[in-house]
C-alpha cells in the first residue's frame, strides 16, 4: 500500500486536502494511506514515504526538503488545485510522481 505524505508548516492546513484525497482514492478504489505532517517531522517520515507533496505555501522549502528525501518522489502541490481543494487532481499528481498515472 502506497504511503503519501503532505507536508506543510504544522501539518494543519493540509488536513482538509488529505480528506479530499482520501475520498478521491476511495471513489476510484485506489488503496493508499495519506497523511499530513509538519516540516519539523519531515525527516522522520522519509523512510516510510512513497511520495511527498509540499503545500504551496511552503514551496520555498522545496530544496531543503529535497536534501533529506533522497530518491523519494517530491513535488509542490499545484496552487490552483490546492486552492480549489481538488483532492482528485492532487491524488493524480501523487500517482504520476510514483509512476502510476
Amino acid at each position: 500500500m502506497k504511503q503519501i505524505y503532505l507536508i506543510c508548516v504544522a501539518g494543519l492546513s493540509t488536513g482538509m486536502m488529505v480528506e479530499k484525497m482520501k475520498k478521491a482514492a476511495q471513489e476510484e478504489g485506489y488503496e493508499c494511506q495519506i497523511q499530513a505532517v509538519g516540516t519539523a517531522v519531515a525527516e522522520t517520515i522519509v523512510s516510510k514515504a512513497d511520495c511527498i507533496l509540499l503545500g504551496p505555501q511552503i514551496r520555498f522549502e522545496l530544496e531543503n526538503i529535497k536534501s533529506i528525501t533522497g530518491d523519494v518522489p517530491l513535488a509542490v502541490i499545484d496552487m490552483k488545485d490546492y486552492g480549489r481543494m481538488n483532492g482528485k487532481a492532487v491524488l493524480q499528481q501523487a500517482k504520476a510522481l510514483m509512476g502510476e498515472a
